[in-house]
């Protein structure tokens, strides 16, 4: 007769003591479940309080006027050449509530046009009486993509590092200024974060379980990542990079299923290409496509007999950005100079500057805990699928040359949340630092964010750590969509009203007019400013030397570049949203310096 264990429900029972209670431990968890919701609940209200605070308070950027329109004629008409340059999944998402508001499509000479700046500024005016309104109806659509994103980082997170781990990365991505300001646009920036971070954690869960329906979600996230846009081709390196990995250090549940799985990612990934573009296959010679990159005329003159059965308007897109970043298409600015063609060190100079404090000292944190307390195996195994994504991106960004925003590396935020939750979790052995101490750093750490956040709001486009100079104080660091993405017309209204301005000279770095947010200016356009006006607003992109089209109420120019250097060594009177200067042009004109 086998002997009971005294631990046993069994043994209590025959002791008369009643009813086994349940291990301390799980009680505790219980106990802490509700608490745990209701955190969880606190810093998804924050988040989507914050992006929503900057969504009324943002005026439309420069890539939105080219994103919105070209979505309203994907879902209206299944026209998907007004704008190639992103794949259409985001654009369509964002059209929907739009359409339902009833917003009125680009007139029928702007869609024959074929440029997507025509079609935006056409879109615009016929919209001009409810613009802003429509594009936070669009806006809010990604406020929802990054909820999304920040309950798949605690999901993630918990599973790799328990509640606490999963609380702190959360803390992380939902104060983190880089998310609330993504979150607030109608961009690919955020939802290329949210389709890669799924791809990985069901690749995970997939290599470690081995199960179809994880293999499932992993191609749902993968074909989601091609319609999101064309960088998603990252992926493929990363996930064999994974899987190689895997199969060496003996980590797959089923080796033979994972590498059929991969194969089966092909085929997926094509029919979710052919479905989000509507079957609109290219069945011709690629000889016979129109094609304007150096690449891809290469390509066609090449093998004129290829026919590849893809999306045009995917194709098409390929081609458009080859074509912008072919060699002398780019221009970088950093550390106050604009420099020709790409520099392999900005993007790493960028995260220093742009990322918060908090986040960077959390990084540093989680990489001394490793240091000190080295993970095992399969911790380590498990942080791979953090850091092999993040190295992939973090180097094809810096050889692609296109060095105009960290928004490139958005989908390291959420990465990295993830990984600093393993601080919540450190075994720590006698005579090391206890685990308490790192847990209340951690904790600071993501205190410290809060405020920088805090301090930042709403205008999060134009964050820069403190040491960079604080928000929008960096733009002789970094410029582009890192400061000034067009986002200042409404702090700029609100301050002309403020100090009594009626009409203003104005050099503005967007694709809108700012007459349709209520400004009354003259455009800027070089020279002695006329008697109009007493003051001069400048968008930081032009401040610094930077070239571009400038949207008037005749429509864009040609490319300019104007010189302000004059006004760089003198006091401005404001700063609306981070991103512009305001000047008085007279002494009558009342000054206040920075």
């Amino acid at each position: 007769m086998r002997r009971q264990r005294s631990g046993t429900p069994g043994a209590h029972a025959a002791a008369g003591r009643g009813p086994a209670r349940p291990p301390r431990h799980a009680a505790s968890r219980r106990s802490a479940l509700p608490r745990e919701r209701l955190w969880v609940a606190l810093l998804l209200v924050l988040h989507a309080g914050l992006a929503v605070w900057g969504v009324a308070r943002n005026s439309v950027t420069f890539d939105e006027n080219f994103h919105l329109p070209a979505g309203v004629l994907i879902v209206a008409r299944g026209d998907y050449s007004a704008s190639v340059a992103q794949p259409p999944l985001v654009k369509a998402l964002c059209a929907v509530p739009v359409l339902a508001l009833g917003g009125r499509l680009p007139s029928a000479e702007a869609m024959a046009s074929g440029d997507e700046g025509t079609v935006g500024e056409s879109f615009m005016r016929l919209n001009a009486a409810r613009y802003h309104a429509l594009f936070l109806a669009a806006r809010l659509v990604v406020v929802a993509l990054s909820l999304l994103l920040a309950l798949l980082v605690w999901w993630w997170s918990r599973r790799l590092h328990g509640p606490r781990g999963a609380l702190l990365s959360l803390a992380l991505y939902a104060l983190a200024p880089e998310a609330l300001a993504h979150a607030g646009v109608v961009g690919m920036d955020l939802a290329t974060g949210l389709a890669s971070t799924a791809v990985m954690a069901a690749f995970w869960m997939f290599c470690r379980s081995g199960r179809w329906r994880w293999w499932a979600w992993t191609a749902l996230a993968t074909g989601a990542a091609f319609l999101v846009r064309f960088s998603a081709v990252q992926l493929v390196p990363a996930l064999l990079a994974l899987a190689v990995l895997g199969a060496a250090l003996g980590r797959l549940r089923r080796p033979r299923r994972v590498w059929i799985g991969l194969l089966l990612l092909v085929p997926a990934t094509w029919l979710a290409l052919a479905a989000g573009y509507a079957g609109q296959l290219w069945l011709g010679s690629i000889s016979a496509l129109p094609f304007r990159s150096e690449t891809f005329r290469a390509l066609a003159h090449a093998h004129p007999g290829w026919r590849l059965p893809v999306p045009v308007a995917w194709l098409s897109g390929l081609d458009y950005l080859s074509l912008i970043g072919q060699a002398g298409a780019a221009h970088t600015y950093l550390l106050g100079r604009i420099h020709e063609g790409r520099l392999w060190y900005y993007f790493p100079l960028a995260l220093v500057f742009k990322w918060p404090l908090g986040l960077l000292g959390a990084l540093g944190l989680r990489a001394v805990a490793a240091l000190r307390h080295p993970p095992g195996p399969r911790r380590r195994w498990h942080a791979a699928f953090l850091l092999v994504p993040a190295a992939v991106m973090l180097g094809t960004a810096m050889a692609a040359g296109f060095d105009v925003g960290v928004r490139y590396l958005f989908p390291l935020v959420p990465l990295a949340a993830i990984l600093c939750g393993g601080l919540m979790r450190l075994r720590c052995r006698a005579g090391r630092t206890p685990a308490r101490a790192w847990r209340l750093a951690a904790v600071a750490l993501a205190a410290l964010l809060a405020l920088e956040t805090a301090l930042a709001a709403p205008w999060y486009l134009s964050f820069f750590n403190w040491p960079s100079g604080g928000p929008g104080g960096g733009d002789r660091l970094l410029n582009d969509s890192n400061v000034d993405w067009g986002q200042g017309l409404i702090a700029l209204r609100d301050e002309m009203r403020r100090r009594g301005i009626g009409r203003i000279h104005l050099a503005y770095h967007g694709t809108t007019d700012p007459a349709i947010y209520g400004i009354e200016y003259v455009p800027y356009l070089g020279g002695t400013p006329g008697p109009e006006s007493e003051w001069l607003a400048v968008s930081s992109y032009y401040f610094v030397g930077l070239s571009q089209r400038m949207m008037t109420p005749r429509g864009r120019t040609d490319f300019l570049r104007l010189d302000f250097s004059a006004l760089w060594g003198r006091p401005w009177a404001a700063r609306p949203a981070g991103c512009l200067y305001l000047f008085p042009l007279s002494p009558r004109a009342p000054e206040a310096g920075p």
